[in-house]
């Protein structure tokens, strides 16, 4: 327990202008202040030591001082505040041995005994706080100053209290990125295909990617936050709120770019499978944002593909929700958090709405200009949770970097509300299972979502061109098998699915060589991003007239008229009134992308080894082609060329069928010419016809009306 002025010892001239109001309840063990002023709050402190250099009674006051110190003055400011009562010692602390003279070497001086408890605090904010001192380059300026002083008189034991040199980096603390560090160092081989994975491969890396954002966010962030309510200016918050809204968007999308029930229900099943990780991992924050993806308004309407979920994941889904849910401020998670022990991450929101609330409830100063530290105090347990995973070297799991870069990637693609609930639409509409009156028009939020994460931007281009860049150098890593710098269409088939709506093949085969190289698939990821889900949605109508009866796709109504009775999509081929093509929520499925798919399905998978063939020659050349212009310093053209030509004359016969393939082709459209000739003269006769018939039924009408008069 701290020294209470009155006290024998060590005592303080009653004219010392040092105000305190003592609190009447302890919030705390050895928090027994409500408010004083700075300096005040600097003497309790080193009270709070014994002669020994423990503290007095377990006392938890240097612990709130040295953590929320922050909030009221710099560590510049506290630091000199302890040099500055070292030096006045001999002036403000009164010794009460008989003829001492205050050297080091005197035993029982009680000025020395003092400054000893001083280096003591000094030391213990060093240890329990070392993030300061290797961060903020002032303070350590100004300890390092403190050691020469404390030298200089002799005291080379206070010396070794106040010693800087075994404070560990925090350079990690500066960075936005995530860079591998000790819990890489078994960096195992894991499958990077999402079907692949399972789901403690996926939780785990979940987590340590968690772990590397979480643990940036200093004190000031949160303070910043709590004063301002606002992310502006805020980079490390609001890349870990944005990682909270990828991985929430992403199973949303993962959910619906399957397209029947059961596919979706089984990605659902996994996702839940991976939520028991989480919750077995502590990691409550991710596993906030996986339960809010999966209870998000866009797949609870769902009904064909919430039929085929099991009942036990539908079972262990409503206890998740229940523990996260916001129903007296969220008591269940609180209790829960509270009685796990060891590595554990928080939620983010629930925690800087406590901070938040506090601020604005409590004032930092009282009467008399008086720091509040009973605020200071409360607001201390929040955010010792919040800081507490800067002090733990690595988490509980063993991380394999590739899989990280290409998580990183899906979980910054970057969609709005709107977007996914109109694929949930296209998915399953409203007449499918459930009426207009059960489904909402519009997306809600889900069950467990926190207001807090609104508003949050899309991660900025160079975050996201840098983790483009590792993704690619892990996928080739991993899938070019051969080393060569190309992808083929097996392999880009199975690591395309960590991806929705990601375009086919022939797309990221710019030059369509058959492969995909490094230079080819980041192009893609820097500039279409996530525009394959907003462009999924866009059909080329034009009016069209039909031959047969034909109906909508959105009202399903019968197309009704003698010409242009409604509007085709030139790409997909769907029909819609003129009235309901803007609201048609479809798919977009070009025929081109398709037939591409096919083209190069029967290339990679076909029976056919002389198409095997075909393929591993393209492959051949492409390689022989990046060498010579790697290596053109030691290589003639002419043994170049005669290499290509050489090459080229073994393939004459694919060249004679491409030729032949391409006159059926000619004559299939000529054929296709002809008949719409024909069309369109049956479409002058039908036109003359039904003029001659209507010109006949007025005729006729006027006749028996010339008759009746």
């Amino acid at each position: 327990m701290p020294a209470q002025e009155g006290e024998d010892a060590p005592l303080l001239p009653p004219d010392t202008p040092l105000k305190i109001m003592e609190e009447e309840k302890p919030l705390l063990p050895g928090v027994t202040v409500r408010a004083a002023t700075p300096e005040r709050l600097v003497h309790l402190c080193v009270e709070s030591f014994g002669d020994d250099g423990d503290l007095i009674d377990d006392s938890e006051y240097p612990s709130v001082l040295f953590l929320m110190h922050k909030w009221f003055m710099t560590s510049e400011e506290l630091g000199k505040a302890f040099v500055d009562i070292y030096q006045s010692c001999d002036e403000t602390i009164l010794c009460t041995k008989p003829g001492c003279i205050h050297l080091h070497s005197n035993k029982g001086c009680e000025i020395q005994a003092y400054k000893a408890k001083i280096c003591y605090a000094v030391r213990y904010w060093i240890t329990n706080f070392p993030v300061h001192f290797d961060l903020d380059t002032h303070l350590k300026s100004v300890i390092r100053k403190f050691g020469t002083l404390v030298n200089s008189e002799g005291n080379h034991m206070f010396k070794e209290l106040i010693d800087l040199s075994k404070v560990p980096s925090y350079d990690w603390m500066r960075n936005m990125s995530v860079r591998p560090g000790n819990s890489m160092r078994h960096n195992r081989k894991v499958s990077l295909v999402f079907n692949h994975l399972e789901p403690l491969e996926l939780a785990e890396h979940l987590t340590w990617l968690e772990y590397k954002a979480f643990r940036r966010i200093n004190f000031t962030d949160f303070k910043n936050y709590a004063m301002t309510a606002s992310l502006k200016d805020n980079p490390k918050l609001e890349r870990s709120i944005a990682l909270f809204n990828g991985l929430s968007q992403w199973i949303q999308c993962m959910v619906l770019s399957k397209t029947t029930p059961q596919q979706r229900a089984d990605v659902i099943v996994k996702f839940v499978n991976v939520a028991k990780k989480l919750r077995t991992l502590k990691n409550f924050n991710t596993l906030m944002s996986v339960v809010g993806g999966l209870t998000h308004s866009a797949l609870a309407r769902l009904a064909k593909t919430n039929a085929c979920i099991p009942s036990e994941t539908q079972k262990t889904m409503m206890e998740y929700t229940e523990l996260l849910s916001s129903n007296n401020n969220f008591s269940n998670y609180r209790k829960v958090f509270n009685q796990c022990p060891g590595f554990k991450i928080p939620i983010l929101g629930v925690h800087l709405k406590d901070l938040i609330l506090l601020h604005t409830a409590l004032p930092d100063r009282v009467e008399g200009n008086l720091i509040n530290f009973r605020k200071m105090a409360q607001l201390s347990q929040t955010l010792k949770e919040l800081t507490k995973l800067q002090n733990h070297e690595a988490p509980p799991v063993c991380a394999n970097m590739d899989l990280v870069n290409t998580l990183r990637l899906s979980l910054d693609l970057h969609y709005t509300e709107d977007e996914i609930y109109e694929l949930s639409l296209a998915r399953e509409p409203r007449n499918s299972l459930s009426s207009v009156s059960e489904t909402p028009s519009t997306p809600t939020k889900p069950v467990v979502f926190a207001d807090w994460l609104a508003g949050v931007s899309p991660p900025d281009p160079n975050t996201i061109n840098k983790h483009v860049h590792d993704m690619v150098e892990a996928v080739f890593k991993n899938y070019d098998h051969d080393k060569d710098g190309f992808i083929s269409h097996a392999e880009f088939e199975a690591i395309a699915g960590n991806f929705p709506f990601i375009d086919s093949f022939c797309v990221l085969d710019a030059d369509q060589d058959g492969m995909i190289s490094k230079a080819e698939m980041k192009t893609y990821f820097f500039t279409a991003n996530c525009h394959a889900l907003r462009n999924s949605f866009k059909h080329d109508f034009h009016e069209y007239t039909y031959f047969k009866p034909t109906f909508c796709i959105h009202c399903t109504g019968l197309l009704w008229g003698l010409i242009k009775q409604g509007w085709k999509c030139k790409d997909c081929g769907i029909n819609a009134h003129k009235h309901c093509k803007d609201l048609v929520v479809m798919e977009c499925r070009s025929k081109q992308h398709a037939a591409c798919n096919r083209r190069l399905d029967s290339v990679s998978n076909g029976p056919s080894p002389h198409q095997d063939l075909t393929y591993s020659s393209k492959r051949k050349m492409s390689q022989r082609q990046k060498r010579n212009r790697v290596h053109v310093g030691t290589q003639t053209e002419e043994a170049y060329f005669t290499d290509l030509s050489r090459h080229i004359n073994g393939n004459w016969g694919i060249r004679d069928k491409l030729i032949a393939e391409n006159k059926q082709l000619k004559e299939k459209l000529e054929q296709s010419n002809e008949q719409n000739i024909m069309l369109k003269s049956h479409l002058g006769v039908i036109r003359k016809n039904t003029i001659a018939f209507i010109l006949e039924q007025m005729d006729a009408l006027n006749i028996q009306r010339d008759t009746e008069v």
